[in-house]
């Protein structure tokens, strides 16, 4: 598929805030099946901005902000390809319990930590799945899949990003990252290495949940194969839909954007994700374009006092002549 992804994210304060030190990790990966072609990032107030990678590979933007500001915008547009088929998981020859010989490229993704934590409610959920010794792997992530949708109720607005297994367990629904940290702990509990993923999930006919913003899935690794990408929230197995940002060992290695500000206030956030399926690739397409939007800064609080003075008195004019004109019809119309 070749795919456009357009994410924006508008972030709002109630006051002025300044030195602000943000990450983004908004960069599409580049792997075997997915291949990025284009990449640009425009932020608003205008900054400089840096890019490297993380100790997972994911492409991090930094940037900061030190003048007053009351908002913050950050565009992030790719292209790119994906041609990543869904293995059938039934006929991966893996068996379980999964032997490691000391593989310690895998230990970081068998340990609990953050939201992955370890709880009666998981141990009563694994005991429900424990298999037989020699029973295919495959068969049982299929099985994990399918207790998780059975169990749990896709539900916005229970939960936050940072919440633990245990709330999606107690309260019985939650979003992407709930499903995503609950299958990842399932599979650690068994001694299977499983890993977070973030991402975006382009539409197919609405049959999929999750993809007006930013989605959340998980990998599991098979000896045989490799990472095999799982889908917890649409109970499936990762397809060409699927675009992969970044991986992790929980949501907090790959949030879109994370960060510090000065300032005692409150902070609201809009994201939206438009994911376009192109005929052709674009003429004319950069590797990577960094740009800045004009978003208003301020050197001093007087200065933006002064600015927003102006603002009102330039919207109080506006009114009165609307008012005025309304008054002026209004009166032609009684004459006539």
């Amino acid at each position: 598929m070749l795919l456009k992804i357009t994410h924006q994210t508008d972030l709002e304060y109630s006051d002025l805030i300044n030195e602000t030190v943000m990450e983004l990790r908004m960069t599409p990966r580049q792997e075997q099946d997915q291949h990025r072609l284009s990449f640009g990032l425009a932020i608003g107030p205008p900054t400089s901005i840096a890019s490297y990678f993380d100790w997972l590979g994911n492409t991090v933007h930094a940037f900061s902000i030190n003048s007053f500001h009351r908002q913050i915008r950050i565009v992030a547009t790719s292209v790119l390809e994906t041609n990543r088929e869904a293995p059938n998981l039934d006929e991966l020859p893996d068996e379980w319990p999964v032997r490691w010989d000391g593989d310690y490229a895998v230990w970081d993704y068998l340990r609990y930590g953050g939201a992955v934590v370890d709880c009666p409610e998981l141990r009563k959920l694994t005991e429900e799945l424990r298999p037989e010794p020699r029973t295919k792997v495959g068969p049982l992530v299929l099985r994990m899949l399918n207790l998780i949708n059975d169990r749990f109720t896709y539900q916005k607005g229970v939960t936050t990003a940072a919440s633990p297994i245990t709330e999606i367990c107690s309260k019985g629904g939650g979003v992407c990252q709930d499903f995503t940290h609950l299958m990842i702990g399932l599979a650690r509990a068994m001694g299977i290495p499983a890993r977070y993923v973030s991402g975006f999930l382009h539409p197919d006919m609405e049959r999929y949940r999750g993809y007006a913003q930013t989605h959340a899935w998980c990998e599991l690794y098979f000896p045989s194969t490799g990472w095999v990408g799982v889908d917890p929230t649409n109970n499936s197995v990762v397809n060409a839909h699927f675009v992969k940002v970044a991986v992790g060992r929980d949501y907090r290695d790959v949030p879109p954007h994370k960060g510090l500000f000065k300032g005692s206030v409150s902070e609201s956030m809009d994201v939206k994700v438009l994911s376009e399926d192109l005929p052709r690739v674009p003429m004319g397409l950069p590797a990577e374009r960094l740009e800045t939007l004009a978003v208003p800064m301020y050197a001093s609080v007087r200065e933006y006092t002064r600015d927003k003075g102006g603002q009102q008195e330039v919207q109080q004019q506006q009114q009165q002549r609307k008012e005025d004109g309304e008054y002026h019809q209004q009166q032609q119309q009684q004459q006539q």
